[in-house]
């Protein structure tokens, strides 16, 4: 008897056919409803924060009578608007119509997970670009009122600060994006 070499097995093993996972209904709904309360809970976070965002800049607007900063503040608020508003127009949680058979049912929980896919895979020009003129204008107040050298060293860790934040919700968004692209992967099983 000949023994095949380990990676002959191996190669074997990973091409033999795979048999379709199939789920029912039932547990499409599951799914379904996780992931809707999954969005419901993310956006409320984001909102709560928008409201605060919105408190906050209110308040500096009031409070500081320079152009500059004020224009600055009003930028922001207008920014978080449109978030939010972006937020709830792109991806709020739709609910799964009840009376659908296992097929039109894993169709609409495969478009929810594409759906939502796209919008964390492409924060920059709905969620982050809209507070870049914000801080442009803030980093622009700050060199021209404040004294040397502060006029330069207080916009600049501001920037590299906010550049890391940026860089790290872009990051966060993408992990989430790899993630649904797993479960997404996932139903291809289940639609054999």
């Amino acid at each position: 008897m000949n023994p095949i070499p380990e990676n002959d097995v191996q190669k074997l093993w990973q091409c033999q056919p795979v048999e379709g996972m199939k789920m029912s209904v039932l547990e499409i709904r599951k799914r379904s409803g996780k992931l809707e309360r999954r969005i419901l809970w993310r956006n409320l976070r984001e909102y709560v924060a928008a409201v605060f965002a919105i408190i906050m800049f209110t308040y500096f607007f009031i409070e500081r009578h320079d152009l500059l900063y004020r224009t600055a503040f009003a930028l922001f608020i207008a920014s978080m608007f449109w978030i939010a508003m972006q937020l709830y127009r792109r991806a709020s949680a739709k609910r799964m119509p009840t009376g659908m058979d296992a097929s039109t049912s894993l169709q609409f929980y495969r478009a929810e997970l594409v759906r939502q896919r796209d919008v964390v895979k492409n924060v920059w020009p709905w969620y982050l670009a809209p507070l870049v003129p914000g801080f442009a204008a803030l980093t622009i107040a700050d060199v021209v009122s404040l004294p040397y050298p502060a006029n330069l060293v207080r916009p600049l860790l501001t920037d590299v600060a906010v550049a890391a934040v940026f860089f790290g919700v872009w990051k966060i968004n993408l992990r989430a994006a790899r993630c649904l692209d797993r479960m997404i992967g996932e139903l291809g099983t289940a639609e054999q």
